[in-house]
């Protein structure tokens, strides 16, 4: 993808979704750089501070914890056209609680949270970014939270499916598996009568 269409995709959305201007993009727009990353890239490490987010074009990220036996435990997936990041980390300027990693070969474009212009001090239009941004990922979470005490395996696995049905395909089975808090093998055993 050409650079320039890739900031035109993600000012088209922005524009679109948040009502971003054209002079705010362009105030902040040098600030962001385009990354191209092979699948199993890090963005973000647990443990590490966090001074920029991401805006994914094309391409999948997880979200993941890593137990200290070496577990790695899905949180998320994200696919195109999604801001991705630790944004609690950004906000309480504190280490990244979990890993951000690709999935897939996958085109992203950096954001400094700290900028030279310091955008997200100086302009109303990105803070509403920011902040809308946040409260996606708050109820997100939280219906996350919901799967999590309330619904089966099978009931978490079809509202996976429900929710993301373009994921199902491009997602590893080990890694959904770990996203419904059951093993691969279970999953493998199950699937076929859930999906029916």
């Amino acid at each position: 993808m050409e650079d320039a269409l890739a900031y035109k995709q993600m000012f088209a959305w922005l524009n679109s979704n948040f009502g971003l201007s054209e002079k705010a993009w362009i105030k902040y727009q040098p600030e962001m750089s385009i990354i191209k990353a092979e699948e199993n890239f890090q963005l973000q490490h647990a443990g590490l501070p966090v001074s920029r987010f991401y805006f994914l074009l094309n391409g999948l990220v997880r979200f993941h914890y890593n137990t200290p036996d070496g577990k790695e435990l899905n949180k998320s997936f994200y696919g195109e056209n999604n801001i991705v990041g630790s944004l609690s980390a950004l906000i309480m300027d504190e280490p990244c609680r979990f890993g951000v990693s690709t999935l897939e070969r996958s085109t992203l474009i950096e954001m400094p949270y700290r900028s030279k212009a310091n955008v997200w001090a100086s302009s109303p239009e990105w803070q509403e970014v920011f902040n809308r941004c946040c409260q996606l990922m708050l109820i997100r979470n939280e219906r996350r939270e919901h799967e999590l005490l309330t619904l089966s395996a099978k009931e978490r696995f079809l509202q996976l499916i429900k929710n993301f049905p373009e994921y199902s395909t491009r997602i590893p089975q080990y890694h959904i598996a770990s996203y419904l808090g059951i093993t691969p093998v279970a999953l493998s055993k199950y699937k076929k009568d859930w999906l029916k």
